[in-house]
């Protein structure tokens, strides 16, 4: 039965007591899942470019909200269609909240950049102004990217290998859940570790608390109370008491001021929108995948265009960030909700962040006590990744994680060698920024080179080899207009005759454009070579 295969899939979990049990469980996650990133944005603005925090929370988040809400509500509704048309009643909605890489290239490439270069002359109002507008103008072009690829989603869906879909989200999962946020916990070990052992007892092995309690729930409870025990006894940096911000009851307001700037300035940065919406629509198709894995089928073609939709509404009451399916779906399914702990939850985010509320507990709950629900996400994609695909197939999960990596090893060297570089003049050799150059290269456009190596190791397996050499020419292709492997430290897109001059690293666009041409070739040639099958493995 599909159940039980599921059940396999996923891992077991204690049955909850009832269905509203499961959906509070599960939206209590979801409900910290969407907060997390909301925390994020305000920290890096904030933190890395004194952006102006009543933008922020009085502008940019309530838009934010207005499309999670939207998102979440027509999720809800293709649920029950769905369920209609399949007979199968216990579907699980996908979840929709904020992409957090596309939170961190809005910031570091766009949003951020244009305040710093326009406070001194325009002031703070009128510079934050500039830049919320643009960050709005380049969300809605990301929505409309979006729509126009989600009439590939159902190719994409039918056509791409399981375990390359799914591979793709397991390397997001390993870092970007995974690594960082265990980094974050470890940050303030003695709650974090305490938040994080509770959610692994309750939601990720799938022990039955006491009294039925909510895991989550506990988690946070228990290490934020530690946390302030540990702060009033004076236990050292990290543990601060922070100032309670005043309630500021905040509604969101249409503005079309976004929409009138879509063929203004923004327009300067399509090489940065482009990947973006690129990597989510096809992110959105890997979510898609793991739900069927799971046993829940959608139309990944209506997943996009519903994401697109969102996305344009909360560009319409000021976010500037793009909305995504959340990989989070595995998890809520393994807790056994339904649909109502997305809209719960999305309703909770609403009242709270109109109230103000998350701006209070942006400064009272420590993000090491949060993090740990990331880590519980991560764990049961991977679950997918390990049990959901051919075991033939499994040395392409290692060519669908990797890009991930290097993403995240960039990012992490680029935040250092950005401290530090005007100290390191005549001290780093050619060497090394030859190879901070290539790991640049490497890690951009990442979702998708996850997506084609994977598809091409799978076909390379199955003896598909005219398929294998299409992915390599695509990314030959991908490669030469920087849609993937941009050479440009923005991440922009290029025409292959106008790359500007970087220092000798314009070339490295080519060498790595060649490799893919000379590796399609070969590939395709390779698809005349006659041999027997390999015998099958006795286990």
């Amino acid at each position: 039965m599909a159940e039980n295969k599921n059940t396999g899939a996923l891992g077991g979990v204690a049955a909850p007591s009832s269905q509203f049990a499961a959906d509070l469980n599960a939206g209590v996650a979801f409900f910290l899942d969407v907060t997390v990133n909301m925390f994020v944005l305000a920290s890096v603005l904030m933190g890395a470019f004194n952006f102006p925090a009543d933008h922020i929370f009085g502008r940019i988040i309530p838009g934010t909200i207005v499309g999670i809400i939207f998102g979440n509500l027509v999720f809800a509704w293709l649920t029950k269609k769905t369920v209609r048309e399949t007979g199968n009643e216990k579907l699980t909605s996908i979840p929709l909240g904020m992409d957090l890489p596309t939170l961190f290239g809005m910031c570091f490439f766009i949003i951020g950049p244009t305040y710093a270069a326009n406070v001194g002359a325009l002031g703070v109002e009128a510079a934050a102004d500039k830049a919320w507008i643009l960050g709005m103008a380049s969300t809605i072009w990301m929505a409309a990217i979006k729509f126009a690829l989600s009439y590939f989603g159902r190719a994409m869906q039918h056509q791409l290998p399981q375990m390359a879909l799914v591979g793709a989200m397991a390397g997001i999962a390993t870092v970007w859940l995974g690594a960082e946020a265990i980094y974050g916990i470890f940050a303030l070990p003695e709650v974090g570790i305490v938040s994080l052992v509770i959610m692994a007892f309750a939601l990720i092995a799938g022990h039955r608390l006491p009294f039925n309690m909510p895991g989550s729930i506990l988690a946070i409870v228990a290490g934020t109370i530690l946390y302030y025990i540990l702060a009033f006894a004076g236990a050292g940096d990290g543990y601060v008491i922070n100032v309670a911000v005043d309630f500021k009851p905040v509604l969101p307001v249409p503005t079309l001021e976004g929409y009138m700037a879509v063929f203004g300035d923004v327009t300067n940065n399509l090489g940065i929108i482009v990947p973006f919406a690129l990597l989510i629509a096809a992110s959105a198709v890997n979510v898609v995948a793991g739900a069927r894995i799971a046993g829940d089928n959608f139309d990944a073609g209506k997943v996009v265009r519903l994401d697109a939709a969102a996305t344009a509404v909360s560009a319409l009451f000021g976010g500037v960030v793009q909305t995504t399916p959340y990989f989070g779906h595995a998890t809520y399914k393994r807790m056994g909700a339904r649909s109502g702990y997305s809209i719960g939850a999305a309703a909770v985010v609403t009242v709270i962040g109109f109230l103000g509320v998350i701006e209070l507990a942006s400064q009272l709950i420590p993000e090491a006590v949060l993090k740990p629900i990331l880590v519980v996400v991560a764990s049961d994609i991977l679950r997918l990744a390990f049990t959901g695909g051919d075991a033939r197939h499994a040395p392409a999960l290692l060519f669908a994680t990797v890009p991930a990596i290097l993403n995240y090893a960039h990012t992490k060297v680029s935040d250092l060698y950005g401290r530090v570089a005007h100290l390191t003049d005549g001290v780093l050799g050619a060497d090394w920024m030859a190879g901070y150059m290539l790991l640049g290269a490497m890690a951009r456009g990442y979702i998708l080179t996850s997506l084609i190596w994977g598809a091409m190791v799978v076909w390379i397996i199955d003896r598909k080899m005219t398929r294998a050499a299409l992915a390599a020419f695509a990314a030959f292709l991908f490669t030469e207009f920087g849609i993937i492997h941009s050479v440009m430290p923005t991440s922009e897109m290029y025409l292959p005759w106008a790359i500007p001059s970087l220092g000798g690293a314009e070339m490295l666009a080519h060498r790595l454009a060649a490799g893919y041409l000379i590796a399609g070739l070969l590939l395709y040639a390779a698809g005349f070579i006659k041999n027997k099958e390999p015998a099958a493995t006795s286990s």
